[in-house]
Parts: C-alpha cells; structure tokens; sequence
C-alpha cells in the first residue's frame, strides 16, 4: 500500500485529519485533502490519485455524491465514501454512482484498512475483468466470422459486427431467439447455364445462411454450448464463415471438369466409333460391356471415382484390336492359332495406345488386364488374383457375359442363360467371385437386361 496516492474530500477538517493520521500509520504519504467538489475535481487532474475517499455532505451546494457522478464521467477511480448517516435514502443515492467502500463516521483505523483493501482489490480485478472484456471484444469485432452467443433459452445477448451484417439485424433490435433470425438450409450446389443448371457431384453440397431479405449467402458454422465454472450449460456460442469466394473458386473448377470430363468423353467416344467401323459385328459391344461394368461396380459399393474409371475402361476396352487385320476380327469361321495369338494381343496394344493419355483413372492398367484370369490362364501376360486390379476383374465378367449373349459372324447368341452359368462354373478359378455373385444378382434379382440396340 505504500505506493498508492489518496485524496480525501471532507469538509470535516477533524474528519480528514484523523483519516490523514491513520493513513499515515499506515505507511501511506501521498495523501491530499480537498473540502469541495472543484477543489477535488481539481486535485484530481494534478495528483490523479489511485483512490478517493469522498464525504457524502460537502460544502458549496454540490455534495460527494454527484461530484463522484462527476468524477467517473471523465476518470476511472475507486471512491470510497464517508457518512454519519445510515438511512436507506442516503445508501440508496450512494448506491447509483458505482461506490468501492461506504464508512460510517467517526471513522476506525480498521475498518479503514479493510474498506481501502477491498476496494484496491476490487478495482484491480474489475480493471482486469474490463480489459480481458475489451479484448475479447476487439478480437471479436475484428474477426471476419459472424459470432452470436445466447443464453440458456435461445436468446440473443451478444452479435459482433459481421453477424449484424450478415443476419441484417443489429443486437440492439434484436433482442429474440438465435432461430428467428438465423436460418440455414443444406443445398446441393449447380452449376446456372442460362436458364438450365447442371448437377455436380451429388456429394457436394453446401449450408445456405437465408436472410430477412432472401439472400442465400453460403456458410460453415459450427455452434459451442457455453459452461459455468460448475459445468453447467448457460447458452451456446454460434460462429458462421461466409465462404462466397470459395463456393465460386470451386463451381468454376468444377465447370472446368465437366468441360474435361465432356472433352474427354467424346474423345472416347470417337475411339470406340473407330474400333466398331472396323469390326461392325462388335459394334455396340464396348458399350455394353461398359454398362454391364458400371452396374456391377455400383452394386458393388466401389468408389465414384472407380466407377468412372471402368466406364471409360469398358468403352474403349478392345482398342487394341485395331491392330488386328478385319478379315481376322470379321472372320465367319474358327480362328487358327496364329489368328488367335494376333487376337490375344490386343489388350497389350490398347494399353500402349492409351498409355501416354494422362487420365485421372488406370484406364490403361484397366485395358491391359481385362483378359486376365484369376487361375493365372488368362492373357497377354497370366497375372494371377491379387496381381489383378477389381476394375479388371469386373470388366472380364461383363465382357465375356455380353460376349456370349451377343450375336458373333462365328454363332449365333447363346444366351444371356449359358453366360450365366459360364461365370458360376468358372467362379474362383477364372473370375473372381464376388463379382460372379453381383452379376448374376444383377440380372436374376435386379431386372438388369442388356440393350442390344
């Protein structure tokens, strides 16, 4: 205490002299005295004491009570006051200037000690309270997320700036539950193409602020309970992030895939349009094939991204037989062997032609194994089960069904019956099983049918 500075305003001269003789015992040295309200408003601006200790009664027309009114206008200073009175009326005027101390005349040394100690006390954790709060507040308002804080039953007690801006309601007119105002719907976005949208990807979707004036504005929240020192639940903390930019940075990369998924599409396409002109009794069978793939990898649970994958595999799959002769591919008789060896290397060279092209799937890799076999008897290479990619695996069952329910210039179809029962008989040894099970699932259970058109 010996640091600290004190004015005294009394007009009781013995008064201020005994508090100035207790202070001194105290250890206390920087004490002045002031007996009126200007005279105290002036010592203040000079001394700017640490604590005041005022007289409810004062000299001169203006009493302690609204000079401490006066003071805490323009400084933060803890006022202790001093009366002979103990009525309610004179506590109660007391009560509405904020004081840190009330002492009853003739004043203790004691309880002098004990009223300056407390509200020395008191005033340093008010002080710090006040910082932390103002701290917290600068960060808060300084933020470029909306943060609301409620109570335990929903309404409102705090929005910083941007949560006014973003809800388009002030705090001071919003005095109302966190629903009223905040209201946020889930939504699939699309791409807008004039008057058309185009879908994206099912499994991207965002949270949509709506506010009272109808704008959709994009947003993450996440929402906090708010806890005493006890652990009791008082209210929730909400903090919403506008993420506009975000949302349009990706729409227009996603705009970029579907325009390279087009670009890619159709280059497949001509590819596939190309192998079918030279062997026009295959035509339409990449096609099935890559539908009957698709099916069975979806049943199947596989990714998005891999289902993809073997539907561009399956278009294209037979590629490589653009390097096998037509009267070879369109041959009305048993192939020889030599034919057959040129046949068996088609998967080879469709690897190398797709090989270069940077696709984001293994079409290549796809394309290479399709003829391979779980036993090892398959071709160009006899890759044996976990040396075979599920995408390969899945697209030699929808080749051979669709190959055996087709028309071939060699016979006719044999049914979509005997296909069946030729990967049921072979499941294990040359095909894998679980994707036997799904597509024999697919068509005895599901109702698939191949279009043969």
């Amino acid at each position: 205490m010996e640091n600290i500075s004190i004015l005294i305003v009394e007009n009781d001269k013995t008064v201020s002299d005994l508090i100035n003789v207790h202070f001194q015992e105290m250890g206390l040295s920087t004490v002045r005295v002031a007996t009126k309200s200007d005279e105290a408003l002036s010592l203040i601006a000079e001394m700017k004491p640490d604590l005041i200790l005022m007289d409810v009664s004062l000299a001169g027309g203006i009493d302690g009570i609204e000079t401490a009114r006066r003071i805490n206008s323009t400084n933060d200073i803890p006022i202790i006051f001093i009366s002979s009175s103990t009525d309610r009326e004179t506590i109660d005027r007391v009560r509405t200037s904020n004081p840190f101390g009330y002492i009853v005349k003739p004043v203790d040394k004691n309880e002098l000690k004990s009223a300056v100690d407390m509200a020395l006390l008191r005033y340093s954790m008010d002080k710090k309270l006040r910082n932390s709060e103002q701290k917290l507040s600068t960060i808060l308002n300084s933020i470029v997320d909306a943060v609301i804080v409620t109570d335990i039953n929903g309404y409102i007690n705090y929005m910083n700036p941007v949560a006014e801006e973003m809800t388009e309601c002030r705090l001071e007119n919003c005095q109302t539950r966190i629903n009223d105002i905040v209201n946020i719907e889930n939504t699939a976005i699309k791409i807008m193409k004039g008057n058309h949208s185009i879908p994206l990807d099912q499994g991207q979707s965002y949270n949509y602020l709506i506010t009272k004036s109808g704008r959709r504005i994009p947003v993450e929240y996440s929402v906090a309970p708010q806890k005493d020192r006890l652990g009791a639940f008082v209210g929730t903390v909400m903090v919403i992030r506008d993420i506009t930019e975000r949302v349009k940075s990706e729409e227009m990369v996603m705009e970029g895939i579907n325009l390279l998924r087009k670009t890619m599409g159709g280059m497949i396409q001509a590819i596939a349009y190309t192998i079918e002109t030279r062997d026009p009794y295959t035509a339409g069978h990449q096609r099935r094939v890559s539908d009957l793939a698709r099916e069975i990898a979806k049943t199947m649970g596989l990714t998005r991204f891999s289902i993809e994958g073997i539907r561009l595999a399956g278009v294209i799959h037979d590629l490589g037989k653009i390097s096998v002769p037509a009267e070879i591919l369109s041959k009305p008789g048993r192939l020889t062997e030599i034919e057959f060896s040129l046949i068996k290397i088609h998967p080879q060279i469709g690897y190398e032609i797709i090989k270069p092209i940077d696709f984001p799937w293994p079409v290549a890799d796809i394309i290479y194994q399709h003829h391979e076999r779980v036993d090892g008897s398959g071709y160009p290479r006899g890759l044996t089960g976990g040396e075979i990619m599920i995408e390969a695996k899945i697209l030699a069952v929808a080749d051979v069904v669709e190959a055996m329910a087709s028309h071939r210039p060699y016979r006719a179809s044999l049914g979509i019956d005997l296909a069946l029962e030729e990967i049921s008989s072979n499941r294990g040894s040359h095909y894998e099983g679980d994707v036997v099970d799904t597509c024999i699932d697919l068509f005895t259970n599901r109702g698939y049918v191949m279009n043969q058109s």
